[in-house]
């Protein structure tokens, strides 16, 4: 027990420091973060699990519940995380993907804030490499950490927070980067429409 709280407070120590040093932070207004464009997001998604509502952007359609489990990972071997899709939608005209599911912790003992900071730390690190960019923002009474980050011709944005039961919720949103012109602004919608559900 001790050894895993000493264990988690020198990641989250270290995950600390290295967000504040180690990736670009972007100094744009929440204002930047997200959009209210109704005319952008689909069809309404209301989930108690998650604890959120929320609306994908206009046009990605809900992939079948199979290709979500098949999405199911682990973070990487020994980080203690696991990704768990609840949802997939898919945009057929451009490729762009949104997953939206739980992460979960191994480490019971940990208190939610230090779990969400050592997964902040952790995605920090794997992506330090890929053109990294750190947002947190607040809407709707979240406060949401955004990593934005390229792999080869991909952007993905990962979003993610705490929901009313201070599990952690994602949502990640990926696309080519020739797409971003006309991605970006569903995407903004899409954020700009996830509420919890208390």
């Amino acid at each position: 027990m001790k050894f895993n709280q000493l264990r988690y407070s020198i990641l989250l120590i270290s995950s600390l420091l290295f967000c504040y040093c180690g990736g670009k932070h972007s100094a744009e207004d929440s204002a930047e973060m997200f959009s209210f464009d109704k005319a952008l997001i689909g069809v309404d998604v209301s989930d108690e699990n998650l604890g959120i509502k929320f609306n994908p952007p206009i046009d990605w359609e809900l992939m079948p519940s199979s290709l979500s489990k098949k999405m199911e990972m682990r973070i990487s071997p020994s980080d203690g995380f696991t990704y768990q899709p609840v949802y997939v939608f898919f945009n057929k005209s451009n490729s762009s993907v949104l997953s939206g599911g739980l992460v979960t912790s191994n480490d019971s003992s940990a208190s939610a804030n230090s779990i969400l900071n050592f997964y902040k730390g952790l995605l920090s690190s794997k992506y330090k490499n890929s053109n990294l960019v750190l947002n947190t923002f607040i809407h709707s009474r979240i406060s949401f950490n955004q990593i934005k980050f390229d792999l080869e011709n991909l952007t993905a944005y990962k979003l993610f927070f705490q929901n009313s039961r201070g599990e952690i919720v994602q949502l990640e949103y990926s696309f080519r980067k020739d797409s971003l012109a006309s991605v970006l602004p569903e995407i903004k919608a899409s954020i700009g429409s996830i509420r919890l559900i208390n």
